[in-house]
C-alpha cells in the first residue's frame, strides 16, 4: 500500500488573515484571529467604540450609530507589523538528523536557533460610507479586513540547515473581506438600533513541510526528509450579519451593545508539493488533471481541496460618559467631535473562540504527491482547541479645539485564546495588553452654519502578547505533531486503530515540533481622511 507524505499547516490571517486575515472577523473585539483595532478613531482609542460609533465604519462595527451621522465618506488604512520568533525545542525521541546550523544534528532536548518572521509591513484597508436619510434614518456600507498581519514569511533555511519552524509554517498570504450593508434608525428619541448584513470573501494560501519518513521512495539523488506543500485556496461566499443598538438615557451617557456572527470559511482549491531541489526537483498541482505527473497514470481532481476555517461569534457592551458643549445641537445628531468637550468609555468584550477547534483541510483520496508512490493524506486538520476570550477596554477623546481637533488615547486588555500545548506560530492566541493614541484635525468648508468638511485622522497602538512556552514530553501525543509519510515510526505497517504503538497518531510525527518558546509582538499605524457632504 502507498503511503500518505504531505501535511500542511494553516496561517490566516487569518488575519482568519489575516486586505489581512485580511485574515477574519471585526476589530476592537476578541477573535483570536485578530490583534489591535481597525479605524483610526477605533485604534486610537485601545478599541473603546462601541458606544461612541461616530464614524461611517459603524455600518461594521455598531450600526446603530449609523442614525445621526452626516453624509460622509471614509478612507483609512491601517499598516500592521507583526513580529514572531520560535526557539524550538527538540523532542527527545526525534530522530531527525542534519537539523542544526551547517548540516549538524541538534541533539534531541536541545534547543534550535531562534528563527523569526520577516515582520513586513502589512496594508489593511477600510472603506466607509453613510447617507443620511433623515435625521433620525442612515444607511452605511462598509468594506473592512480583520486587524491582522495577513502576509507572513518565515525562512525556509536558516545557518545553512532547513529552518526549524518549517513543519508548523513558511508562508501565509490571506485575504478576508466584509463587504456590509446597514442600516442604523431612531424609532424614539435617545434609543439607537442597526443591522448590517456581510457578503464575505477569503482567499488563502499558505505552505509549510512535512517530514517524509518513507524517503526510500524517493528517486536517487532527490535529497531530503522534507516535502514542502502549498495549499491555494477561495471562498466566494460567506454570509454574516452584525447588530447594535445604542440607548442615551441623559446628555451625558450612552449605554450601547453589539453582536457579529459570520459563517465559516469553507474554501475550495488546490495542492502544489515539491519534493528534492534544482534539476532532481519534482512537483504535482492538483489543479492539472494528471496533478502535473507526465506520463504517470494519475486522475486528479481540480478544485477538490477543502479548508474549514471557523469565525468566532463575537458580543460587547460599552458604556460612554461625555461632556456636551454648550448651545451644540445633540438630538438626532452624532458628532462628538462638535458636540462634546470630551468623552471617556469603557467596553467589555466577548470572543466565543471555543468554537474554533481545528483548520480542517480535506483531500480526495488517492491523490498523488510530488514522491514517487505517495499519497496526500486525506486528513490534514490542523488542531488550534481555542477557548473563549473577554476582554476590557478603555479609551476617549478631549476635543483640543472644538469641531477642528480632536486628541485621543486608550488600551486594552485580553486573556489567553491557548493553552502552551497547542501553541502555534499561525494566530498569537496568548494574553495580550495593549496601548494606543491618535488625532483628528477637522478642516471647514464653506459657511456656517452647515458646511461640508474635509478630515485627516492618524493613530499609533502596540500591542505587548504574552510568551508562550511548552516544553512537556510526557504525553505521547501532547503538542502539535506534523504530517508524517509512514503511519508510525519505524514501520510501514498501518495498525488496525488510528493509534501507533507507543500512542502517538497515525500519518504524524511521533514527537511534537511546537515546543520551545514563542513570542509575539505587534505594532500599528492608521493613516485616514474623510470627507463630509
Amino acid at each position: 500500500m502507498r503511503n500518505p507524505i504531505f501535511g500542511v499547516r494553516a496561517k490566516l490571517a487569518l488575519g482568519l488573515g489575516a486586505a489581512t486575515l485580511s485574515w477574519v472577523g471585526s476589530a476592537h473585539a476578541t477573535s483570536v484571529e485578530e490583534i489591535g483595532d481597525n479605524g483610526s478613531e477605533q485604534m486610537g482609542r485601545g478599541g473603546a467604540w462601541v458606544a461612541r460609533a461616530s464614524d461611517p465604519l459603524a455600518a461594521f462595527y455598531n450600526p446603530a450609530g449609523l442614525a445621526g451621522q452626516p453624509t460622509k465618506l471614509t478612507l483609512q488604512a491601517n499598516i500592521n507589523v507583526l513580529k514572531q520568533c520560535l526557539t524550538r525545542l527538540k523532542a527527545t525521541n526525534d530522530t531527525t538528523t542534519g537539523d542544526g546550523p551547517n548540516g549538524t544534528t541538534i541533539a534531541p532536548g536541545a534547543n534550535f536557533p531562534q528563527v523569526c518572521s520577516s515582520g513586513t509591513p502589512f496594508p489593511d484597508p477600510q472603506i466607509g460610507f453613510t447617507y443620511r436619510v433623515t435625521p433620525r434614518l442612515g444607511l452605511g456600507f462598509a468594506v473592512v479586513a480583520p486587524s491582522a498581519a495577513g502576509n507572513t514569511t518565515w525562512p525556509s533555511t536558516f545557518e545553512n540547515s532547513p529552518s526549524s519552524q518549517r513543519y508548523l509554517l513558511l508562508s501565509a498570504n490571506t485575504l478576508l473581506l466584509t463587504p456590509t450593508v446597514a442600516v442604523g434608525w431612531e424609532p424614539i428619541d435617545r434609543f439607537r438600533v442597526g443591522l448590517g448584513l456581510i457578503w464575505g470573501v477569503a482567499t488563502v494560501d499558505f505552505s509549510n513541510y512535512a517530514w517524509a519518513a518513507n524517503n526510500n521512495n524517493l528517486p536517487a539523488g532527490v535529497n531530503g526528509n522534507d516535502l514542502k506543500g502549498e495549499v491555494k485556496a477561495k471562498d466566494l461566499f460567506i454570509p454574516g450579519a452584525t447588530a447594535g443598538v445604542i440607548w442615551s438615557p441623559t446628555d451625558q451617557i450612552d449605554i450601547a451593545g453589539w453582536y457579529k456572527v459570520i459563517g465559516d470559511i469553507n474554501a475550495k482549491g488546490d495542492i502544489l508539493t515539491t519534493a528534492g531541489t534544482g534539476s532532481k526537483q519534482i512537483n504535482t498541482n492538483t489543479a492539472d488533471a494528471d496533478c502535473g505527473l507526465k506520463g504517470g497514470n494519475f486522475t486528479c481532481q481540480p478544485n477538490k481541496i477543502t479548508v474549514n476555517v471557523p469565525i468566532p461569534m463575537e458580543a460587547k457592551i460599552g458604556f460612554r460618559f461625555h461632556v456636551p458643549r454648550a448651545g451644540v445641537e445633540m438630538a438626532h445628531v452624532r458628532d462628538p467631535m462638535a458636540q462634546d468637550i470630551f468623552d471617556i468609555e469603557a467596553d467589555l468584550t466577548w470572543a466565543h473562540n471555543s468554537q474554533f477547534q481545528n483548520i480542517a483541510i480535506s483531500v480526495p483520496p488517492n491523490t498523488p504527491s510530488a514522491v514517487p508512490g505517495a499519497l496526500v493524506p486525506t486528513n490534514a486538520d490542523v488542531p488550534h482547541n481555542f477557548k473563549d476570550v473577554v476582554g476590557a477596554r478603555f479609551g476617549g477623546d478631549y476635543n483640543v479645539l472644538p469641531d477642528r481637533l480632536a486628541l485621543r488615547a486608550g488600551a486594552y486588555f485580553e486573556t489567553s485564546a491557548q493553552s502552551a500545548e497547542d501553541q502555534n506560530i499561525d494566530f498569537a492566541g496568548q494574553q495580550r495588553i495593549g496601548f494606543a493614541g491618535g488625532a483628528t484635525y477637522r478642516i471647514h468648508l464653506g459657511a456656517a452654519p452647515k458646511t461640508n468638511a474635509l478630515e485627516f485622522s492618524v493613530g499609533l497602538g502596540h500591542t505587548f502578547i504574552a510568551t508562550s512556552t511548552y516544553n512537556s514530553q510526557s504525553t505521547p501525543n501532547g503538542g502539535v505533531h506534523g504530517l508524517s509519510g509512514t503511519p508510525c515510526l519505524g514501520t510501514t505497517t498501518i495498525p488496525a486503530g488510528n493509534t501507533c504503538p507507543g500512542g502517538s497518531e497515525t500519518y504524524r510525527t511521533a514527537w511534537p515540533v511546537n515546543l520551545g518558546t514563542i513570542t509575539n509582538a505587534f505594532t500599528q499605524i492608521n493613516l485616514g481622511a474623510s470627507y463630509r457632504f
